[in-house]
């Protein structure tokens, strides 16, 4: 089991079980790198208050201890009994191929399953276990869970199977979720006034705190990037802006195992203005002023100077988001919706759409052309980025007098 302490904003862990990593011949189990581990956890005192590791600090961990090890250090399978989430999450990311991004949600699925009242005992994972888990969730809880939240749960836990070598015959005949039955598309697209409230929104009290999550929902509706991955994995680097404003960001598509893509903006303005909340801007006037040791070349981050995480994004964007444009079904996503249907609006081109959005093809940008379409119906004006921009405009300057 991994713990913590929080101490003046320090994380010292101890009781680090490493015997998950037992060394045998055909190194199916081993890992020399855990034995120094081992050695280095074991006379760290115990004797402290203490509490489970959230999923975002066992991600930390995981990003941490992978920049130290070389893949043949990672065991090809691990001990259930012994193992912990971080060593699952490690191994997924090793020997399973999975990205960052689908790790972290699928530990998170893992989390919740264990506390459940019809919980899952990850060191001892049955079929009969996650059926009856299943069964609970239909049968009993009100409302019942989707067929979707379902379809992760059983993610999460062929992720643990994987990693245990337990994925027998006896998973792949007897556990199954419920079919997911296609539904109505209800994507939610704000209109240009309502984009520019959120622009403008006080999401904290805190004066940097606010500044932050305004250029990260600025940079959203922008830039269209995977929400909350793609923007958390900015780095400095990432940023490039020639003197005369011009530029592009690089995206890290952790959706796509790494893989990176250019984003050039349809206007610089959005890029390196000093009126806005661009990243130029944050870099330049805010950044530094949290920047310490752990914010290493993170583009964004928290008050603690540690790169922003998805759930702290998710936590102080959405609710904001909801109350501002007055709908239940605002998400960190609807940023990359508005921004595809305001691009096409702007473009009328689907193929420029879909390869900014980093999709191959075309197709799964149907669904913005009606909303686009209606949206100019309403508004009557060409460009819908603008119409939030201006806003901003004549805010600024009526600020600036």
């Amino acid at each position: 089991m991994i713990i913590f302490s929080r101490n003046k904003n320090t994380i010292n862990l101890f009781n680090y079980n490493l015997d998950s990593y037992t060394t045998n011949s055909n190194n199916e189990l081993g890992g020399g790198i855990y034995q120094e581990w081992r050695n280095k956890f074991v006379n760290i005192s115990q004797k402290v208050e203490s509490q489970p590791l959230t999923i975002g600090d066992m991600m930390e961990e995981i990003r941490s201890r992978l920049e130290k090890i070389k893949r043949t250090d990672v065991p090809l399978f691990l001990d259930p009994k012994t193992a912990t989430f971080i060593d699952v999450g490690i191994h997924a990311k090793v020997h399973q191929y999975l990205s960052e991004s689908t790790i972290e949600k699928r530990l998170r699925y893992a989390r919740f399953m264990e506390l459940h009242p019809q919980p899952i005992d990850f060191k001892n994972l049955t079929p009969e276990s996650f059926i009856k888990h299943v069964i609970y969730r239909l049968e009993i809880e009100d409302p019942p869970a989707t067929p979707c939240a379902l379809k992760h749960e059983k993610k999460a836990v062929l992720m643990f199977l994987k990693a245990f070598k337990q994925y027998t015959e006896d998973w792949q005949k007897y556990v199954r979720t419920p079919p997911i039955v296609a539904t109505e598309d209800n994507t939610f697209v704000p209109f240009p006034k309502t984009v520019n409230k959120l622009y403008r929104a006080k999401y904290s009290k805190n004066k940097y705190e606010n500044v932050l999550l305004q250029t990260v929902v600025f940079t959203g509706f922008n830039f269209g990037m995977r929400p909350p991955s793609e923007i958390c994995n900015l780095n400095l680097e990432d940023i490039v802006i020639n003197d005369d404003g011009t530029g592009y960001i690089r995206i890290h598509e952790d959706k796509k195992h790494g893989k990176q893509r250019l984003i050039y903006p349809y206007n610089k303005t959005v890029l390196s203005s000093s009126v806005f909340k661009t990243p130029k801007n944050y870099i330049d006037n805010w950044r530094h002023k949290v920047a310490n040791k752990h914010s290493r070349n993170a583009l964004f981050l928290m008050p603690n100077g540690q790169r922003v995480k998805s759930a702290y994004l998710r936590n102080k964007i959405a609710p904001v988001g909801k109350k501002v444009c007055n709908e239940k079904s605002f998400i960190l996503y609807t940023m990359r919706h508005t921004f595809a249907t305001y691009l096409y609006e702007y473009t009328r081109d689907m193929k420029k759409v879909a390869k900014r959005l980093g999709h191959k093809k075309s197709d799964t940008v149907d669904k913005y052309v009606h909303i686009a379409d209606s949206m100019k119906e309403q508004t009557g004006k060409r460009n819908l980025f603008n119409q939030a921009l201006r806003s901003m405009k004549k805010i600024e300057r009526k600020a600036n007098l």
